[in-house]
């Protein structure tokens, strides 16, 4: 069943490679999923056009692409639109999670490709938003609670640091930078269990599906492991006496 999935996403970005190469103009996609984005990216050298992916930040999960039949059009401007959603009356909020504003949303009915990342920003108990332009008039004016709190929607520029996600900061010790390594020490598994989990194609590092055992992981790496969370490496601070890597993670909250 999957490789039938994988199949008709292939066909799909083949579709729009064509459609982008005979009009001479760009097409988008809407939000792709890391296993997507992982496909376009394996299917990219058979395409006529360029591809660029964009989620509204670095280190986006989420991504939307564009099919570039030239470079006259490299810089053109992804329809993504960035949405604050916030309690109206923050003393009486109750604390919401990912998970009550991704409810929300779904239960107006709107397709989940339409919508990029949610950054929670639990401190100031706000969420915002990445979403097709399209779409964005529409929870506006129809989200008006999340859970028992009234909610207010408004867009936003995506261009100040307190809208960056929140990063929850680990130190873990490695035997080596190689992925099935880090992999097995972030998830706090074995390395044959790390091992299952790369073959299974459930890694993906920087975006795009990585099944080498051996890849070398490096400072500022996005490493995404399917059912633990993403994580971004911070810093490589030295060894201890046995000869091992200090490593500090931060995990996206």
């Amino acid at each position: 069943m999957k490789q039938n999935s994988d199949d008709f996403i292939r066909k799909h970005f083949s579709d729009l490679d064509g459609r982008a190469y005979s009009r001479d103009y760009p097409v988008f996609t809407d939000f792709l999923d890391l296993n997507e984005i992982s496909i376009l990216h394996r299917a990219q050298s058979s395409f006529k056009c360029h591809i660029a992916t964009n989620g509204g930040y670095d280190g986006s999960e989420r991504q939307m692409a564009v099919f570039l039949p030239s470079d006259a059009f490299s810089d053109i401007d992804f329809p993504i639109y960035v949405l604050k959603i916030e309690p109206i009356n923050q003393k009486y909020a109750e604390q919401l999670t990912h998970r009550d504003y991704l409810g929300a949303l779904m239960n107006l009915m709107i397709k989940r490709e339409l919508m990029g990342d949610l950054i929670v920003k639990k401190n100031d108990n706000y969420c915002i938003l990445f979403c097709v332009e399209r779409i964005a008039g529409f929870i506006a004016e129809n989200l008006v609670k999340v859970r028992h709190t009234e909610v207010s929607v408004k867009k936003v520029r995506f261009d100040d640091d307190r809208y960056a996600p929140d990063f929850r900061e680990e130190d873990i010790i490695i035997t080596s930078d190689r992925l099935d390594s880090f992999v097995a020490a972030c998830a706090h598994s074995s390395r044959s269990a790390a091992s299952a989990l790369i073959d299974g194609e459930k890694i993906f590092l920087n975006g795009k599906t990585e099944t080498s055992h051996k890849t070398q992981v490096k400072e500022g790496d996005i490493l995404t492991i399917r059912g633990k969370g993403k994580l971004r490496v911070s810093a490589f601070n030295g060894k201890t006496q046995k000869d091992r890597l200090k490593v500090r993670i931060g995990w996206y909250d």
